[in-house]
């Protein structure tokens, strides 16, 4: 199971979940979502596919996914509209995710500004079944 990290701009999200690797002893390995995107058919699956390769050889690592809700807000878009790989993206992490075990000691953490139009399909349970909300810093 991995953590959603949550809330607003410019809280420490990216911050936070550094200081867990380093915390771990592990690696960190940072995903922008909407960098995973292209305009090649496939080659975006094929970019996710290379960051988990990446994150089992760099074991035990984080693999921090930031800005997810960049992909799933769009699921269920119209046709056409640039949704379809953004979906294709989205079932592609998720299968990814369900393939990940314990063994491979890679700790999933995604982060977003809008939990509320994230996918139900990322909360489930053994994906990123944790929530946590990070305020503002307040000093």
């Amino acid at each position: 199971s991995g953590v959603l990290l949550y809330g607003p701009p410019g809280c420490g999200k990216t911050l936070l979940a550094k200081a867990m690797a380093n915390e771990c002893d592990g690696n960190f390995i940072l995903v922008k979502v909407p960098e995973l995107l292209t305009m090649w058919f496939e080659e975006s699956e094929a970019n996710v596919c290379d960051v988990f390769d990446k994150a089992r050889q760099a074991a035990p690592c984080v693999l921090f996914f930031d800005g997810l809700d960049s992909i799933a807000k769009s699921r269920g878009g119209s046709v056409g509209d640039g949704s379809d790989a953004a979906d294709r993206v989205y079932n592609q992490i998720l299968t990814e995710m369900d393939g990940m075990r314990a063994k491979n000691k890679v700790f999933i953490i995604g982060a977003t500004t809008r939990k509320i139009i994230m996918h139900e399909a990322i909360l489930q349970l053994g994906r990123l079944d944790h929530l946590i909300y990070i305020p503002l810093p307040d000093a």
